[in-house]
């Protein structure tokens, strides 16, 4: 049956296409059929409006390892219920990045590509795409912890080859050498963006306790966030 080798869910603005780019350099890795690394699907999958071989057919068996990372995902909430039924064996992966930078991050790429969605729209979205913890509790209660895989973006970039290693052995592909690992992604915000007074201290107030929930139930080391002290 038609299904993602890999499924990446998250998180938005925390170097998801750089290391997509980097696990797609394996010659048994990939995207779908259609070459993108984000399919925008499995949520309208799990909310009924396309069928399942619109999504699924993406993704045949034909000895590449295809997948499809969209951090839309991590925090829409029927997916983890569309993947439980839909995407049965393959592994979560996600990606965290300090919350308050990526919070500053999404809003710099909607002043980079000059449009957004009605205000306070983006702020209210964006605030809550950052409370990683529960999230993941919402994913882990519909597939099982056990097939999550769980990365902080400040320490996979000390050492890309190890962490993109680890992936493909839960992929199933032996390891291969990295090439251009420093390389820019495509997605990079250009545009400057400034704090309001106020704003950025709020969400250290609110992410604090999901930092402290990520380190303690989800073993994850988030010191360099600053959020746990």
């Amino acid at each position: 049956m038609n299904s993602p080798a890999w499924l990446g869910i998250g998180a938005q603005r925390s170097g998801t296409t750089w290391f997509t780019d980097l696990l797609t350099q394996h010659p048994q890795v990939g995207l779908g059929t259609n070459g993108k690394k984000e399919q925008q699907l499995l949520h309208k999958l799990a909310d009924d409006r396309i069928t399942p071989a619109e999504y699924l057919d993406l993704f045949p068996s034909d000895g590449i390892h295809r997948g499809d990372w969209t951090p839309q995902y991590l925090r829409h909430a029927s997916c983890p219920a569309g993947a439980a039924r839909h995407v049965p064996d393959a592994p979560i992966l996600v990606l965290l990045r300090d919350p308050v930078e990526r919070f500053r991050s999404s809003m710099r790429l909607a002043a980079t590509r000059g449009k957004s969605w009605p205000y306070p729209v983006p702020i209210t979205v964006q605030t809550w795409s950052g409370f990683y913890a529960d999230q993941l509790d919402a994913w882990a209660s519909q597939v099982g912890r056990d097939r999550m895989h769980v990365m902080v973006y400040e320490n996979i970039r000390k050492d890309p080859q190890a962490a993109v290693d680890t992936v493909w052995g839960l992929i199933g592909v032996d390891p291969v050498p990295l090439q251009e690992v420093e390389r820019e992604s495509g997605s990079s915000s250009k545009a400057e963006w400034d704090w309001t007074p106020g704003l950025k201290e709020s969400l250290q107030v609110m992410y604090r306790p999901q930092a402290r929930r990520l380190a303690d139930d989800w073993g994850l080391d988030v010191s360099s966030w600053g959020l746990t002290g």
